[in-house]
């Protein structure tokens, strides 16, 4: 289950289509990749009938909100054959300038594949699926940032674009892939986009991307975009040199895009290169604990509330 509440705010179609699609692919990216079978959802917003005399500058209308993510999540699925079986509504004020949307999915997958793979140094890093675009540029940071009147002006670039028919021939294709065991481990380009994939999958061996080889949507990105962007529908394997032309072709042939960026190390460092130039060299031991944690002291009250004093009720039948 995730949430897309921002996105939604300010896009309500592209921020629920996509919150859709990208919970459908955290099934596909656990263990060796579960296959979707079925999605809900629920959906917290304001009144469709609130006045528009009281609504805030900036804020979209309730009612314009409640039509587009029910859209949203509608043509994702639908296009995906994945079908919403259950959901909830809820209706509230406080909702007003935060809609709250929840999306999950669920998935099968055989036993075999139930535990999540390792990759070997010498492995390649493979991305699948969608093109990286500037799309979604800091999508996680706009989740988590105060929404204000500005907001759909200047984050409108954070809500990625959806594209849900190459999403389904990831999909069916993958499952090809994972049942002919042409990969080791798989996880979904989400939050930080490969820079968080990559990251995360290279943690215990290290690897190496060159980042001018990512399939992009169109020229002009810089290496920085290439890495952040958080455009959707994309998946990133663990692939072995001998099986790596096999899976390509296999994505070929239903017209998915299949292309090595990289390859995993044993000397437990993230390095980037862009045209030959190194432009990021990193410790994974700095990347994934290097930050200081804060430490803080906290007391907790046991908290008491006055007893209610008033006469009890002639009749309690």
């Amino acid at each position: 289950v995730e949430t897309h509440n921002h996105p939604s705010a300010i896009e309500p179609y592209g921020g629920a289509s996509t919150g859709l699609g990208g919970v459908i692919r955290d099934p596909l990216g656990t263990g060796l990749g579960s296959k979707p079978i079925a999605s809900t959802d629920v959906f917290c917003f304001a009144p469709p009938d609130f006045p528009h005399s009281r609504l805030p500058a900036g804020v979209l209308h309730p009612r314009r909100i409640l039509k587009g993510v029910r859209a949203g999540v509608a043509d994702y699925g639908n296009r995906l054959g994945i079908p919403t079986l259950n959901g909830a509504i809820l209706f509230d004020e406080r909702y007003l300038g935060n809609p709250i949307v929840l999306c999950g999915t669920v998935g099968l997958m055989p036993k075999s594949a139930a535990q999540m793979g390792r990759q070997h140094p010498g492995d390649l890093v493979v991305v699948v699926g969608g093109k990286t675009g500037r799309d979604g540029i800091h999508g996680v940071t706009f989740a988590s940032a105060l929404l204000t009147g500005e907001s759909e002006e200047v984050s409108a670039s954070s809500v990625q674009i959806g594209d849900p028919i190459t999403e389904k021939k990831m999909i069916d294709v993958l499952l090809v892939a994972r049942d002919k065991g042409l990969y080791r481990r798989i996880t979904d380009c989400g939050g930080g986009g490969l820079s968080s994939a990559v990251g995360e999958m290279a943690a215990e061996t290290g690897v190496k991307v060159d980042l001018e080889k990512v399939p992009l949507k169109y020229s002009g990105l810089s290496y920085r975009e290439i890495w952040l962007s958080e455009s959707q529908e994309r998946m990133l394997l663990a692939v072995p040199p001998e099986s790596v032309e096999e899976l390509i072709s296999l994505f070929a042939s239903e017209d998915v895009e299949a292309t090595v960026i990289g390859e995993f190390t044993n000397d437990k460092k993230l390095r980037l290169f862009y045209q030959n130039s190194p432009v990021g060299d990193l410790d994974m031991e700095f990347l994934h604990h290097g930050l200081p944690q804060l430490e803080r002291e906290a007391a907790w009250e046991l908290p008491r509330y006055p007893e209610p004093d008033f006469a009890s009720p002639p009749d309690l039948s």
